[in-house]
């Protein structure tokens, strides 16, 4: 009988929690933040970003960079030279980086205009060439960009800058800080 009871209640439990996950006001509560859904939301939720930034895959605001321009990935990523099909997945970072790489601005002379991190998935590379797009960038801006490696704020290669565009050869995944020099 204890087993019946047992068996009867687990039942009940999932019978119950599937039909709250797909009750009518969890779909509405992830449709009105913008996620299609919840696994989009988790995905969202674990790179720090809103709906309109996980799905264009832009980071607009960071904590603790005021005026933060929008950030997005602006065209082919060439791997040791070939131009790929792949996609880099950008993340914000959290307000420590954010901090830090508002203090590296500061030390350049310059204005941070924001601070994200990119990683290439299934990517091995000497050099990746990345076009960023910076909406907003005047051309012939004088831009500055700095990489977060093993604790260290390092000098990254600026390939162009255009407008609304910078284009950096990066060597390895993580925070990288653009900085508008006067």
């Amino acid at each position: 009988m204890k087993k019946f009871i047992a068996v009867l209640g687990a039942s009940v439990f999932l019978c119950s929690a599937t039909a709250s996950a797909a009750s009518p006001s969890a779909q509405a509560v992830l449709a009105s933040a913008g996620f299609t859904n919840a696994s989009d939301a988790q995905a969202a939720a674990n790179r720090g970003m809103s709906s309109g930034e996980y799905y264009n895959n832009v980071v607009v605001h960071t904590p603790g960079v005021e005026n933060a321009m929008p950030v997005g990935q602006g065209g082919k990523i060439m791997i040791n030279g070939v131009v790929t099909n792949l996609t880099a997945t950008l993340a914000k970072v959290n307000k420590a980086v954010a901090a830090d790489a508002v203090n590296q601005a500061s030390a350049l002379g310059g204005t941070l205009l924001n601070v994200l991190s990119i990683n290439l998935p299934g990517a091995n590379y000497n050099v990746a060439t990345v076009n960023f797009y910076l909406k907003g960038l005047a051309g012939g801006a004088k831009v500055a960009v700095k990489q977060f490696v093993n604790g260290v704020w390092v000098d990254v290669e600026v390939v162009e800058v255009r407008a609304d565009h910078v284009v950096l050869n990066l060597k390895s995944s993580g925070a990288v800080a653009f900085v508008a020099l006067p």
